[in-house]
């Protein structure tokens, strides 16, 4: 059995294929694959409360105790018809503690244990409020005009100049004009630049009124 150069050749290809595939196969094999992490990110929030905001007032002197007299239901009973064989003495305390804003009133009724109790506060409102309100006069805003204008000259001797003319003014502060003399002949044109700006009379000047709301 005879082979021929081509079949030679396409069997040599075809085993040299096979052995490429060979081993890129096992190249695949024993690479180690290295497995993909995620980060995951954790955010744990909380409630931090502030801490607490302690008053610590000076200490006074317990007021001495007035001695009163109740009845079976614990009020107190007026000194006109205080009865000694139906209503019993007890001591009640009174005091009061301010500031800026308000006062705390409180009554304490005790005979041996606390029987009664009252706690009571007063606001202080002010008694008058002003209120001041700046009032600004607005100062208009320079603009641009157009002026209709005319002269009149003479010399010693005779009357001999009569012009009329335009002139425009504008806001950025340049004047243009244009005159004509009408016994002469002439024309003429002029033009002006502002040197000193005065302020409006009473453009700085505020108003202040007060509002006064009493309280009774």
């Amino acid at each position: 059995m005879r082979f021929n150069k081509d079949n030679v050749q396409f069997i040599a290809l075809l085993l040299l294929i096979g052995y490429s595939l060979f081993l890129q196969e096992c190249r695949q094999g024993t690479k180690n694959e290295q497995p993909i992490y995620r980060v995951d990110t954790l955010v744990k929030m909380d409630t931090i409360l502030p801490p607490p905001v302690i008053v610590k007032l000076p200490q006074q002197q317990i007021p001495a105790p007035t001695i009163i007299y109740i009845d079976s239901t614990k009020n107190i009973v007026h000194k006109a018809l205080i009865d000694t064989s139906k209503h019993r003495p007890a001591h009640i305390y009174q005091d009061s503690l301010e500031d800026e804003n308000l006062t705390l009133y409180y009554s304490s009724i005790v005979n041996g244990e606390l029987l009664k109790n009252s706690l009571d506060y007063r606001l202080k409102i002010p008694k008058q409020i002003t209120k001041t309100v700046e009032i600004t006069k607005p100062v208009p805003l320079p603009v641009s005009s157009l002026l209709l204008t005319g002269s009149v000259g003479a010399s010693i001797n005779q009357f001999n100049s009569v012009c009329l003319g335009l002139q425009f003014v504008s806001a950025k502060g340049w004047a243009l004009g244009y005159d004509y003399d009408l016994l002469q002949n002439i024309h003429s044109v002029n033009l002006g630049i502002k040197l000193v700006q005065f302020p409006p009379k009473g453009a700085k000047k505020k108003k202040r009124r007060n509002f006064v709301r009493n309280f009774f």
